[in-house]
C-alpha cells in the first residue's frame, strides 16, 4: 500500500520496542516475527458492518483515504495538530494502550479468531474503495478455492499503528520496515484496479510498484486479485488476441497498456519517495525495476501462454 502523509510502521506486532525519534521522524524496530494479519472473512463482513455503525455516511463509494481522514482527521487537521486529531476510536484502537494501536491489534483483541500470522501481503492503494477492494480479497479466495476466514492479510490501513505513521515528521525507516514485512509475510496479492496503467491508480503509485519488486528480488509468490475492471480489461484482452492474430497482437497489447513509468509514479511522502529511489538505485535502477515488474504483471493475467512472448 501507499503510506499517506508521515511515513510508516507499526512497532507493536513484528515489530517490539518504542518508536525512537529521529530528524524529522522516528525509527522504528524492524519485525523480529511475522506479523498480524486480518482475515478477508472479516474485512467482507463485520469490519464494513462496525464501520457502517460508526459512520452512517460510509457506502459502497467510500475510499479508504476518506475513511483515514473520518478515524484520524484530515491531512490538513493533522498537519495543524501535530498528528491525528479527534480520533474516534474504532475497535477500540485509540484507548487499547498508551499511544494508541493498530486497528489489526485491536481488531485481534476484540476478535480473537479474526488476526492471526499474515498469509499474504496486500499491495493496494489508499485511494481505492473500500467495497471494490474487499469484493477482489473475497474473489480471490474463491478463485484460490480457500476459506476466507483462513486468509489473514497483511494490509498496512490496519497493520500500521497510524498513531504514529500519520505524524508529520513519520517514519524515517519506512522502506525498511516495508521491505522487512513483504519478505517476512511470503506471499504478495495484487489488488489491480486497472491493467491499463495510464487509468489505473495501482501504477500510479510509487510504493507498490516497489513492493512487487521486492517480492521478485526475494523470488516471493505473487498473485493477482483483480478489481472488476481489470479482470473485463484482461478477459477483452485475451478475446481480442485470440480473434486478431493470437500472440503478436496480444504482446503488443499488453506492452502498451503496461507501459509503467517510475519515474513519474509518487509517493504521498515525498521523503519516502526519496527513500525508495535511492533504494531502487542501490538495486540497479528504474529500467530493470520496471521492466521486472511488467513482466510479472504479463505473468498474472492469467493469459501466460500469450503473454510469454511479448515479454522475452
Amino acid at each position: 500500500g501507499d503510506p499517506q502523509p508521515g511515513g510508516g510502521g507499526d512497532p507493536q506486532p513484528g515489530g517490539g520496542g518504542d518508536p525512537q525519534p529521529s530528524g524529522g521522524g522516528v525509527v522504528l524496530p524492524l519485525p523480529k516475527e511475522k506479523p498480524k494479519g486480518v482475515s478477508v472473512d472479516f474485512l467482507c463482513f463485520e469490519f464494513q458492518k462496525q464501520v457502517k455503525a460508526v459512520f452512517p455516511e460510509y457506502n459502497n463509494e467510500t475510499t479508504f483515504e476518506e475513511l483515514g481522514a473520518w478515524i484520524w482527521g484530515s491531512y490538513n487537521d493533522r498537519q495543524k495538530a501535530g498528528g491525528p486529531v479527534n480520533v474516534v476510536d474504532l475497535f477500540g484502537h485509540k484507548t487499547m494502550r498508551k499511544g494508541g494501536a493498530s486497528l489489526c491489534d485491536a481488531i485481534g483483541r476484540k476478535y480473537p479468531c479474526s488476526v492471526r500470522d499474515a498469509t499474504i501481503f496486500v499491495s493496494w492503494a489508499w485511494r481505492y474503495r473500500v467495497h471494490d477492494f474487499v469484493v477482489a480479497l473475497f474473489a480471490y479466495c474463491v478463485f484460490q478455492k480457500v476459506n476466507p476466514k483462513s486468509v489473514f492479510c497483511w494490509i498496512c490501513f490496519f497493520n500500521n499503528n497510524q498513531h504514529v505513521w500519520l505524524q508529520p515528521g513519520g517514519v524515517s525507516n519506512a522502506v525498511e520496515i516495508f521491505e522487512s514485512n513483504v519478505r517476512m509475510v511470503g506471499t504478495v496479492v495484487v489488488v489491480l484496479d486497472k491493467l491499463d496503467a495510464r487509468l489505473s491508480i495501482y501504477f500510479s503509485r510509487l510504493w507498490t510498484i516497489f513492493e512487487v519488486y521486492i517480492a521478485i528480488l526475494n523470488k516471493l509468490q505473487i498473485r493477482i486479485a483483480p478489481m472488476i475492471a481489470a479482470a473485463e480489461e484482461a478477459v477483452k484482452l485475451g478475446a481480442r488476441a485470440i480473434g486478431h492474430g493470437g500472440n503478436n497482437v496480444f504482446a503488443k497489447s499488453l506492452r502498451e497498456l503496461l507501459k509503467i513509468d517510475m519515474m513519474a509514479a509518487s509517493a504521498s511522502n515525498p521523503e519516502d519517495a526519496a527513500s525508495i529511489r535511492r533504494q531502487v538505485e542501490q538495486l540497479g535502477g528504474s529500467q530493470p525495476m520496471s521492466d521486472a515488474v511488467v513482466k510479472a504483471f504479463a505473468s498474472m493475467t492469467g493469459l501466460d501462454d500469450l503473454a510469454r512472448e511479448g515479454c522475452q
